[in-house]
């Protein structure tokens, strides 16, 4: 009602019986109050289909030193489905921190394997010190949900994620996200306030690196980027 669309023709776009044209996707996505990336995601044709992307080996194709580069900040670099492909030292470094000298990446492993979204999530993660776990969670749920469509492999790590006791807790938004979303943690006392910025590498043609993301963990105020700076100075890069 809320798309004036008829009931008959929203069952042939769920069923595949239609494709919706122009105008029922904006009214869609009107309705569903879609944010900017989610209607570039409606809004964008598979060719061929839903199929996903393969992910070869990605590290040796990276520039030597790339993610130092992106320090003083905490960073690190993932496949779709979370799992993690390589982090910098002062994600690391603030990773020891928050955990008293634990290996959080180990002790929220799935299957052996280092996942971005474990390491948050997890009982064991960081989400034992999260803030504000019913701002963040609705909202990294609604995004896997999306990506999944173009990344099947992400079911997975859905009901993973779901299973999660935090999780179960906080899937229904409770109101309106902000425009921008902070992740706030208090670490030994101290509140640390951050922006998660993810991105991907521009390289036409090679769908490996395209399905990499790159999430950096930006200070959002003055006081977290001091504590940052205090846990994790900036890597020493030597000479090129």
């Amino acid at each position: 009602m809320r798309a004036d669309l008829s009931q008959r023709h929203i069952s042939f776009l769920e069923t595949g019986r239609s494709k919706p044209g122009q105008s029922a996707l904006a009214k869609l996505a009107k309705a569903m109050a879609l944010r900017a990336w989610e209607q570039r995601a409606l809004f964008r044709p598979l060719a061929g289909g839903r199929t996903e992307l393969s992910a070869p080996e990605h590290t040796a194709s990276l520039p030597q030193g790339f993610f130092e580069r992106l320090s003083p900040w905490p960073a690190c670099t993932f496949e779709p489905d979370g799992t993690l492909v390589q982090s910098n030292a002062a994600l690391d470094t603030l990773l020891t921190y928050a955990g008293g000298g634990e290996d959080l990446w180990q002790a929220t492993a799935a299957d052996g394997k280092a996942n971005m979204y474990d390491l948050v999530f997890h009982p064991d993660g960081l989400i034992r010190w999260m803030e504000n776990p019913e701002e963040v969670i609705p909202e990294t749920l609604r995004r896997l949900r999306i990506e999944a469509s173009h990344f099947p492999s992400l079911s997975a790590t859905i009901a993973r994620f779901e299973s999660y006791p935090a999780v179960a807790k906080w899937t229904a938004r409770l109101s309106d996200p902000p425009s921008v979303l902070e992740e706030r943690y208090t670490l030994r006392g101290e509140t640390l306030r951050v922006i998660s910025v993810l991105s991907s590498i521009a390289s036409p043609g090679e769908f490996g690196l395209a399905a990499l993301r790159i999430e950096a963990f930006v200070p959002a105020d003055d006081q977290s980027a001091a504590l940052i700076s205090s846990i994790a100075p900036p890597a020493t890069l030597p000479a090129t």
